[in-house]
């Protein structure tokens, strides 16, 4: 353990009186915990990319994390001259950042059945057992709240005084409560919808989802903090602010630290305090047990009937694909083969699903300037960036193409070796397929639809180059960085000075096309002839592909 660890694990072992009065044993907690934060350092974050390996810092490491995104936080505070308008800022960036935290690195603590399985069946009392727990879970939240609530805290004392702090401090704790609160009713939202097996799944997704909408939201506030949008804004002005627990938090900090009692003031302090303590009284009384029953099921391994019939469609529908764009054989095996082991992989989604944030991130910040300037949707200035959208379709694609080859299970490749395979290329083109299916056309057929409905069949022959465009772009990835079956390497193995070499190459291969094609779109013949070439062009690398 490193020293933030001990400082914490002193700390939760003061209460002796307390402990010797409930019946827990001491030596046993003390032992639990220092076993679970052990465990802590050793396990990768959620979101961090790279080799896995054994590390003894973790924790470390996301406290520094966090206090980056609380130094990053401060800017809600300079947006407005409001304080409480500032804190609501900051408020509700906390409750994002916290719920993002919980939900991407902290469900392995909450849903870790290996307790019952090594702590149950040794001598350990109830009260020893379920306090070792909360005690972990609250040193977990602990590293994550502290380095991320301190800056704003700070900045705070500056602002408004040394009065503030206490309060303030009080709010955060209040807002923690009631973010635990919203994970809990996520999680047993998700585990009442769906089957406990696809539980992790699941949660998968929803990291997923918060990664791509902090990315999102990193784009867009500073730039309605430029255009001067949020300026002179008072939430108090806003009415259905006033339902929202950030408000609540803010105006009871500022009432609290001599900004005097008003009507509404007192009706935002009296929720602050009542739902976060209310909301912790059904967690304990509702949530958990129904939660803990929950982990039951996904210790024992519950079938799930329910997604027998869904799968199955799911199978046939691929097969339907398959059977259209890849040749029956090895071709038809890498395509499924691929499609299957993406589906399942957590590992691949972690790393190359954000990407989709990073294509919206793009596209948005392609339309924000001429829409914010009043350019209209119809407007022919737009075409260009469509275009241009189109183009960043590819984003994801290339992400994926890094990374299709390694697995964490990489040992189970030695099926591809005992098959007679005289050659490989036939497998890497029916995975290049299926990427191609998934990663490209999902975006390039509304995106086509879209172009036509605003500016007429005159865009289509444009569009529809750069669709086949971006398959020559694919067919290119593939002939460059698919030189590996799909998931036969060890993530052990992945270079990440190789991986930005073929970033780069692949940005300035998709900027040459780009902009070539932006150039070059106001000629039709010359943009009906590059129809054809790239056309050919794909065909030929295709054929090149299974050859090898």
């Amino acid at each position: 353990m490193n020293v933030v660890d001990e400082f914490f694990l002193r700390l939760a072992l003061l209460p002796a009186f307390l402990y010797d009065r409930l019946k827990i044993d001491r030596r046993q907690l003390r032992a639990i915990l220092t076993a679970k934060l052990t465990m802590d350092n050793r396990r990768q974050s959620a979101l961090s990319g790279g080799k896995k390996k054994t590390v003894s810092s973790a924790s470390l490491t996301m406290m520094f994390g966090q206090l980056v995104l609380g130094l990053i936080m401060l800017i809600t505070l300079f947006v407005v001259e409001d304080m409480a308008t500032k804190l609501s800022f900051f408020m509700a960036s906390f409750n994002l950042m916290v719920c993002f935290t919980l939900i991407s690195d902290f469900t392995s603590v909450l849903i870790d059945t290996r307790d019952n399985l090594i702590i149950l069946p040794k001598p350990v009392s109830d009260a020893t057992f379920t306090t070792g727990r909360l005690l972990h879970i609250a040193i977990r939240i602990a590293i994550i709240v502290i380095p991320l609530a301190a800056p704003g805290c700070i900045a705070a004392a500056v602002m408004r005084g040394a009065f503030v702090v206490p309060p303030f401090i009080l709010m955060i704790m209040l807002a923690t409560l009631l973010d635990i609160f919203l994970i809990n009713a996520v999680y047993l939202l998700i585990l009442k919808i769906t089957t406990p097996a696809k539980f992790q799944s699941v949660i998968g997704y929803v990291q997923i989802i918060f990664m791509m909408l902090v990315m999102f939201s990193g784009q867009i506030v500073p730039r309605m903090i430029g255009k001067s949008i949020l300026s002179g804004v008072s939430v108090q002005e806003i009415p259905f602010f006033r339902f929202m627990p950030p408000f609540w938090f803010a105006d009871a900090c500022v009432t609290l630290s001599g900004g005097g009692y008003t009507a509404g003031s007192i009706i935002s302090l009296a929720l602050a305090v009542s739902v976060p303590l209310l909301s912790l009284w059904i967690v304990v009384k509702f949530f958990a047990p129904s939660f803990n029953q929950k982990l039951g099921m996904i210790t024992g391994g519950v079938s799930e009937q329910r997604g027998e019939k869904t799968t199955s469609r799911k199978k046939s529908f691929l097969r339907h694909i398959a059977g259209w764009i890849t040749a029956s054989g090895a071709e038809r095996a890498g395509f499924l083969f691929t499609a299957r082991m993406i589906s399942r992989s957590r590992d691949f989604k972690m790393k190359v699903y954000p990407s989709y944030g990073n294509m919206t991130i793009i596209i948005f910040l392609l339309l924000w300037n001429p829409v914010s300037d009043g350019v209209g949707l119809t407007d022919p200035k737009l075409l260009p960036i469509l275009m241009m959208s189109l183009y960043m379709c590819c984003l994801p694609l290339g992400t994926a193409f890094m990374y299709v080859a390694y697995s964490d299970r990489f040992r189970a490749s030695w099926i591809f070796f005992i098959t007679p395979l005289d050659k490989p290329g036939t497998i890497i083109s029916g995975a290049a397929k299926y990427m191609v299916v998934i990663f490209i056309i999902p975006f390039v057929i509304p995106l086509t639809i879209i172009g036509i409905v605003l500016f007429g069949f005159p865009a289509f022959p444009n569009l529809i180059l750069g669709a086949v465009n971006l398959l020559v772009i694919a067919s290119f990835l593939t002939l460059l960085f698919f030189r590996k079956l799909p998931f036969t390497e060890d993530t052990e193995t992945v270079s990440k000075g190789e991986n930005l070499i073929h970033t780069l190459l692949f940005m300035v291969v998709l900027g040459i096309i780009g902009a070539a094609h932006w150039l070059l779109s106001g000629v039709p013949w010359v943009v009906y002839l590059w129809i054809v070439l790239s056309t050919i062009i794909v065909w030929l690398s295709w054929k090149k592909i299974k050859a090898r």
